[in-house]
């Protein structure tokens, strides 16, 4: 198991879409592992394959006891459906110390492949939707920033993300 190597703000791979993962083999399983020991040592809730260099469709997600009892580990992950709003403050490793309001549903429903490839539903409140959203935007080459509420606010920081 490794900590892998972030990718920030400005790397090419967060603004393409990922590949579809064909099949689970032992590179996959350890990308896994890594995805997951890599966003507990930076402490987020949530990475994606892009935001570590990987351009697969893999995500992981945990967002602690009050959403879910283990992490979620998903291939191919595709929104199934998306219901009622939320606006809150959003951050994203990739973009370190940004925090800005995004709207996001506030209940979403997820269908993808879980590690033996077998496919899984996964449903998300609040948080936890949120981070699933997230995660999934990351996917198509998407990142949060394109859904900033407040844009002057964006426009102010993005100039002192570029700088740390």
């Amino acid at each position: 198991m490794a900590i892998l190597e972030m990718k920030y703000y400005g790397s090419a791979v967060l603004t393409r879409p990922a590949k579809p993962i064909k099949q689970v083999d032992r590179e996959i399983l350890m990308l896994a592992r890594d995805l997951l020991d890599t966003m507990y040592h930076y402490q987020g809730v949530g990475l994606a394959g892009p935001q570590v260099g990987v351009s697969k469709q893999i995500i992981v997600v945990d967002c602690g006891e009050e959403y879910q009892t283990d992490p979620y580990i998903l291939l191919n992950p595709l929104v199934a459906s998306a219901e009622g709003q939320q606006v809150g403050s959003e951050g994203c490793l990739s973009l370190p110390d940004l925090f800005i309001d995004v709207e996001r549903a506030s209940c979403v429903k997820i269908q993808a492949l879980n590690l033996d490839g077998k496919p899984i539903t996964v449903h998300g409140d609040g948080l936890l939707a949120r981070a699933l959203l997230h995660e999934i935007d990351h996917l198509k080459g998407k990142v949060f920033t394109e859904l900033a509420t407040d844009k002057e606010q964006l426009e102010r920081e993005i100039p002192l993300l570029k700088e740390r």
